[in-house]
């Protein structure tokens, strides 16, 4: 199973005019550079059977933004599981209801996108790679199920475009 953990785009501080973090949405800067980097998917061929985000505003404009420039119809589903703070145990526990796709992309929010990845390729030797999820980078990790463990694929960072692959 592929699983593409995705961080959301740049999103509006907390001011006078949104003073609750769940409410931040995304900026216009953060709308066009989510856009950047799903063309860049598509360029790469990438495709979900499913799209899950976190129920705030921020990821789901992400994932929004991500399904129009991928074409990608089907429903946007939200877990509270990416909202934020939530144990990888719980992370594990969505991933298993959802193995029954062959891909899916995860819209969750920092340091949790970073927390999960890192515990997904605890057998891997990644700690050299030091992935950092700035705003709408992706993470792909082949995903096993029945022994809860992923391995590195590869990694898209959003400020430069660089990829960096698993060399084989």
């Amino acid at each position: 199973m592929d699983i593409y953990i995705i961080r959301h785009g740049a999103a509006s501080e907390i001011d006078n005019e949104i003073s609750v973090d769940s409410y931040r949405y995304l900026t216009v800067h953060g709308r066009n550079h989510c856009r950047i980097v799903a063309r860049r998917l598509k360029e790469m061929n990438v495709e979900f059977d499913s799209m899950i985000s976190s129920p705030l505003v921020r990821a789901v404009q992400t994932a929004e933004v991500f399904a129009e420039v991928m074409k990608y119809s089907r429903e946007i589903k939200t877990s509270i599981e990416l909202i934020g703070g939530n144990s990888y145990s719980m992370f594990i526990k969505l991933l298993k209801r959802h193995s029954h796709n062959s891909s899916i992309a995860l819209f969750g929010h920092a340091p949790d996108v970073n927390i999960y990845t890192m515990n997904l390729l605890k057998n891997n030797p990644v700690k050299d790679l030091q992935l950092n999820f700035k705003n709408a980078s992706v993470c792909k990790v082949e995903y096993d199920p029945s022994s809860e463990s992923g391995k590195f694929a590869w990694f898209l960072n959003s400020e430069n475009m660089k990829l960096t692959e698993n060399h084989k």
